[in-house]
Formats: C-alpha cells, structure tokens, sequence
C-alpha cells in the first residue's frame, strides 16, 4: 500500500498554493447587467491522483468551491482547490479539485469517516478532536504515517485517565523608577506563559462518553513574571519658565511640575518682578504673594529672609506651599 502523498507526487502536479478567487465582470454597455455567468470546467481527481469525473457549466459565483459545488461536483471542505486561468481575470476558469484522502476510524462502536490531509494517525485524532486515554487501544501508533485506504481500530476502556495541556497566564510585576521620566514603561524582564497538566476520569459507554471528572493537576512549566519599569520621574510637558528649579522643587515636594509651571504662567507669565493689584492689595514676585504671606511662607520653606522677586526662592517656597495646605491662597487658580 502505498502513501497517498506518493499518489499525488507521482500522478498530479499540485500547485503552490490554493486560492479563493473572486471578480466582478465589468461591461462597456450599460444595459446589460454587471455580473455575467462565466464558462467554467471542473474536473475531479481522486487522493490516489486519478481522473473521477468531470462537470462544466456557467455560474456567476466567484469561489472555487461554490462554483464546484453549484456545477454538481460535490466538493468537501477539505478538497483543495486550483484554477486556471486566475478566476479573478473573470473569463471562465477550468478548475481541479484534488480530493482530500478519507479514513475509516471505528471508535468503539462508532464508525466515522474522516476526510484530511494530516500526515499521521495522531494528527488525524488530534485535528478532529478525538482523545485517546492512558488505557485505551488503537491497532496503529499516533506517530503511523497514514496511507489510503487505511482503517483505525480503537478500542475504549471503560474507565480511563486523560491529560490535557492548560496554559498559565504570567502575572506582571510593575516597579516604580524615579530616574525614569514619567509616562514612560521599560520591561526588565519578558513574561512567559506557564502550562499546567489536568488529568480527568473519563467515564465512556460504548465508545460515548458519560462523565469527566479532574482528579489531578501539576504545573510541568512554570510561568515566568513579566516586570515592568513604570517612570515616575516628573516631566514639564507645556510651558514654563526656571524648568530646573520647577522640576527639583516639584520632586522635592511630590508636586506635577505642570501645576506649578500653568500657576506661574497664570499670576506673572514667568516675571519675577511682576506687581499687581486687586482690590486694593498689592501682589509682588512670579506666583504673586502678599508681603505678609511672603515673609510667612518663606520662613517655612527655609527660605526666610529671601527677596519676593529671587525666582528661585518664589519657585520653592510655592511648591512647598501648595503641598501643605497652602494652596486655596492662590483663590482656586492652582488645580
């Protein structure tokens, strides 16, 4: 007996590739319709690569095995398919089904054909779903290369064991890094899913199965965590004036150095020798302090005695202030 892959190397050419075509034929004259039916031949060769049969006739269908199938071929999803000319150009095509090789397979008391072009008998089980447990029979190994015409005996035990492979998700470890500007995320280490091994009691009638109960499971790969490196390093992303200054009294105080950068663009426009007035009041320095609560606050940050017009000193005192509970002397602009 020989393979069916023998067959079809020694008997037909297969082509490269088999590709679903689609065209939509396009006339000059407007009064006739935009889809014509096209001539097609579509001839039937068998997984030994002989000639079975052969149907012709029009279709307007663009798909090679609805084409196969409306002409009366009587294609099979796992048929493959060429055409020539390409279906595409829309002028008619002679396409070959090459059919896929069939298998008995009598699964305790059920006789199933399958249709496939797997290579051995453990991928024919496997592509259709069909376990084998630690106890049962089979009158061919899985890793039995598989030839026409070839039947497959398996034999149930009643009560058997079944492993299945479960994949485990990796978890992910985020760490802060404050030399890292914020916004931006490094990974210091790739996960890696793990896998996990679930034995089940299967219980089976005649070949059906009636229960599946897990009795057992055990991680054979463990996963790997993914850790990523989220920056927390404050970054100036607009505006600002004295950005040094901002940005270190900003990481001292645990302050958004935008914040502090929108306030100073809003009370002085980056001029540390701006003077307002409001309502009689007179506000000195970029974040337009009173002299009393300049004196006040400047103290507190350890900046006392400091001039209200040495940026610096206004920079870091108003960092300072806003993050103890001196925010609301700016009435409601610093957010």
């Amino acid at each position: 007996m020989k393979s069916h892959v023998k067959f079809l190397l020694a008997g037909v050419l297969l082509p490269a590739s088999f590709i679903t075509f689609s065209s939509t034929a396009k006339v000059e004259n407007k009064s006739q319709p935009v889809d014509l039916a096209k001539p097609y031949i579509v001839e039937v060769n068998s997984a030994k690569g002989e000639k079975t049969g052969q149907f012709s006739g029009t279709s307007m269908k663009t798909d090679p095995f609805l084409i196969s199938d409306e002409l009366g071929a009587g294609p099979y999803a796992q048929d493959k398919f060429s055409a020539f000319p390409d279906i595409r150009m829309g002028i008619g095509s002679k396409i070959t089904i090459y059919r896929a090789p069939d298998y008995l397979v009598k699964d305790g008391k059920k006789k199933i054909t399958l249709r496939s072009w797997a290579e051995s008998v453990g991928e024919l089980l496997s592509e259709n779903k069909i376990d084998l447990g630690d106890d049962d029979k089979i009158n061919f190994s899985t890793d039995t290369k598989l030839e026409l015409g070839m039947e497959i005996n398996i034999i149930r035990v009643a009560i058997t064991n079944v492993k299945k492979n479960e994949p485990i998700d990796y978890k992910v470890i985020k760490k802060e890094d404050k030399t890292l500007d914020q916004g931006k995320t490094k990974i210091q280490q790739k996960g890696q899913a793990g896998t996990r091994v679930l034995t089940y009691q299967v219980r089976r009638e005649d070949g059906i199965e009636i229960s599946r109960i897990l009795i057992g499971t055990e991680v054979s790969v463990a996963p790997i965590d993914e850790i990523q490196i989220i920056g927390t390093k404050p970054v100036i992303t607009g505006w600002c004036k004295y950005n040094d200054w901002v940005l270190d009294a900003s990481i001292k105080n645990n302050l958004d150095p935008n914040r502090l950068c929108r306030l100073m663009r809003i009370e002085s426009n980056g001029n540390p020798d701006s003077i307002g007035t409001h309502d009689g009041t007179m506000y000195y320095g970029l974040f337009q302090y009173t002299q009393s609560f300049w004196g006040k606050a400047s103290k507190k940050a350890g900046y006392s005695g400091a001039d209200w017009n040495d940026p610096k000193a206004q920079i870091y005192t108003t960092a300072w202030a806003v993050t103890h509970d001196y925010a609301s002397a700016w009435l409601g602009t610093f957010k």
